[in-house]
């Protein structure tokens, strides 16, 4: 009888650094998942990721979004989604959503800086009629004029929604500061007098132009092959279009600070950041460690004062924080890096201080047992991601996305292993120390310290 590996608890965590998975464990992982990619004539790219399991998530993710678009032009993706299911050349609205409703499937759609992403989880016998229905309203939208005017409306009570959106207006004031004056530091909503002048032709054009086969990744994630995936590709989503050549501007990082003062509010929103890598860089998984070693918490979390994070101790016992999220937002040729956190308004000065603090320990201070818990948190984390359909689609097409590959689990966890501390401290030390950061506010930031002396606390003098 094979003996059960039962861990014995000791005080150093260190002793499990290069402790070996059993074999059965990835087998766990992978067994019967398949995970192809191949390019079609067209240009179309193919993802697949072959599982057994009742159900599918399909998807079209295409190379668009906001730093595509120009100035009379912000917002016309995110605007897309409210007509995307709305009717199309083939089908009324009325036909359409008679389909969509006898498929049982749940139709979703998002927008970002830099891809729009359209799927559906359902039956692996619905799959070809799903995939029909979503080619024919990503790629022959009607953009009935009726139908825009009603979207009109839903999306500017959206952007009102958006402004009461504390979060949401930090992240996206981050941006405008660190990516000042380059298509990136816009938001996916645009501003409202677009939203206003907007027209099919104009949504229509922009449209044609972005959506060609060589920016497209046909992602299927569940119980299809991936020649059946290629078939369908090569059937609903060959267009036979002539490609645009249509390239995103470069993009500039700037330190500096972009703050609302507010001291109605009584609390500040504060996000700091510094610029990071692109996502198909390989220090990219080493600063996803160095986020798990900051950690997160919020004050409905239990745990107290026994967080494994030193920054979210010190947030439950002080009581200045209320809210803490460290980040690693990456794009495909830069990134930012950093922490969001929610504090008192006499506080401000005193958490900004401890958390600078904490960021230059990780260039100098970090311990093997912090590398550790934060690569079990990854490890986690990207399970947790990727245990059903819909999550380990939208992984897939993200890698293939921004690094042109696929990764099974273990080789994923693989990589993790092989990081040493020393490598994380120097990564650490190469993007956080004596950098130029950028500061998000908005609320009570009366205490917030001054950028130059925010700036002159990213490094330590050391003799």
């Amino acid at each position: 009888m094979k003996k059960k590996f039962i861990p014995k608890p000791v005080g150093n965590m260190t002793r499990y650094l290069n402790y070996t998975y059993p074999n059965s464990f990835f087998t766990f992982l992978d067994e019967n998942k398949v995970l192809s990619c191949s390019t079609l004539s067209s240009g179309l790219t193919v993802a697949t990721e072959q599982r057994n399991s009742p159900n599918s998530c399909v998807g079209i993710f295409i190379d668009a979004g906001s730093r595509y678009e120009s100035s009379l032009e912000y917002g016309v993706m995110h605007f897309f989604e409210h007509i995307c299911f709305k009717g199309t050349e083939n089908r009324s609205k009325s036909t359409l959503e008679k389909e969509m409703t006898a498929t049982g499937a749940k139709f979703r759609c998002f927008t970002t800086r830099e891809m729009v992403g359209y799927y559906a989880e359902c039956l692996n016998e619905c799959v070809p009629m799903v995939v029909d229905i979503l080619s024919d309203c990503v790629f022959y939208n009607s953009f009935q004029c009726s139908e825009l005017e009603i979207q009109k409306k839903i999306v500017y009570s959206e952007m009102l929604e958006h402004e009461e959106d504390t979060k949401g207006i930090v992240f996206d004031y981050l941006h405008q500061a660190a990516f000042q004056g380059t298509p990136l530091s816009n938001s996916i909503l645009g501003p409202s007098y677009n939203l206003h002048n907007l027209k099919n032709t104009t949504v229509a054009r922009h449209i044609d132009k972005m959506f060609a086969e060589p920016r497209t990744k046909f992602v299927c994630v569940g119980g299809i092959t991936h020649d059946q995936m290629e078939e369908l590709g090569n059937t609903y989503l060959s267009k036979s279009k002539k490609n645009t050549c249509v390239g995103s501007s470069p993009y500039r990082y700037t330190g500096s600070e972009l703050i609302y003062r507010n001291d109605s509010m009584g609390i500040a929103h504060i996000a700091l950041a510094v610029e990071g890598p692109p996502f198909h860089h390989e220090d990219h998984l080493k600063l996803d460690l160095a986020t798990a070693v900051i950690g997160s918490w919020d004050r409905s979390q239990g745990g107290g004062q026994n967080n494994t994070s030193h920054l979210a101790c010190f947030s439950a016992g002080s009581g200045f924080c209320s809210h803490l999220e460290s980040f690693n937002i990456a794009y495909k040729d830069c990134g930012l890096w950093g922490a969001y956190f929610v504090v008192n308004q006499l506080d401000v000065d005193d958490m900004v201080f401890k958390l600078q603090r904490e960021w230059i320990k990780l260039c100098t201070m970090m311990t093997d047992s912090e590398l550790l818990r934060a690569k079990m948190q990854v490890k986690s984390n990207l399970l947790a991601k990727t245990e059903n359909v819909v999550g380990a689609c939208l992984d897939i097409a993200t890698s293939v996305f921004y690094s042109g590959c696929l990764a099974n689990i273990h080789r994923r966890f693989t990589e993790l292993d092989r990081i040493t501390l020393n490598e994380v401290k120097d990564t650490c030390n190469k993007y956080l120390y004596d950098k130029c950061p950028t500061v998000a506010a908005v609320g009570a930031t009366e205490c917030l310290p001054s950028y130059v002396r925010t700036r002159a606390a990213m490094n330590w003098l050391r003799v």
